[in-house]
């Protein structure tokens, strides 16, 4: 396999230690959903066995789904003979591997079942995941060495995903980091103008939007 090159953040290196839990939760502009679609990505080139579950409490449709983010992903890093991308799945042209893309709300106790030998979860929007899916997820994803990686921007301190990993007691092999536009050497300028604008003109707005500060009246 030829070498690949991806330029990674420095707040993202934690994120390549051993860890059951990955954590990234912050502002937008942080960079930490295209650092995670990059990873899966990769993760898949070194192991073409490799299976990943993309997640969001509510999908409707494959649009709500992060599917299109790693397809761009998979042109930009130039690896598409790697993949075939089809309407509702990814797969790996070199082995088994396969990327889907579901939402918890339409699992049950029964439907959860079929995810058991996946290792790799990855809940985009995590603020969003309710109670009964986060105890639905946890146990089913039970692979050695498998992975449960929560992206989200925070709103409330008593939201399930914030209670589980930045309350008084993670549960053990987690890492989580907190990731802000000012952590992001690629932040663009269009960004950047959004930004100052809440900054100036809603303090309140700019913690929660940009420094993923929970959610105050504003």
């Amino acid at each position: 396999m030829a070498t690949l090159k991806i330029d990674t953040p420095r707040w993202a290196l934690p994120m390549f230690e051993p860890a059951r839990y990955k954590g990234v939760h912050g502002g937008r502009g942080s960079g930490k959903s295209h650092f995670v679609a990059e990873y899966i990505i990769e993760s898949h080139i070194i192991d073409p066995n490799r299976s990943t579950v993309c997640i969001r409490e509510i999908q409707r449709s494959l649009t709500q789904s992060v599917k299109r983010l790693l397809e761009l992903k998979i042109e930009a890093l130039g690896v598409s003979h790697y993949f075939e991308v089809q309407e509702s799945q990814i797969k790996s042209k070199n082995g088994n591997g396969i990327i889907i893309f579901q939402g918890m709300q339409n699992h049950t106790a029964d439907s959860i079942k079929s995810l058991e030998g996946f290792d790799c979860a990855w809940v985009e929007e995590a603020q969003s995941l309710s109670q009964r899916s986060l105890d639905l997820l946890r146990p089913t994803i039970r692979k050695e060495k498998s992975e449960l990686i929560f992206t989200w921007n925070p709103n409330k301190s008593s939201d399930p995903v914030d209670l589980l990993l930045r309350g008084e007691s993670p549960p053990p092999e987690s890492n989580v980091i907190q990731v802000n536009y000012t952590d992001n050497p690629w932040f663009p300028d269009v960004l950047k103008i959004e930004m100052e604008y809440d900054k100036g003109r809603d303090p309140e707005k700019y913690k929660h939007v940009w420094l993923g500060s929970y959610l105050a009246n504003s």
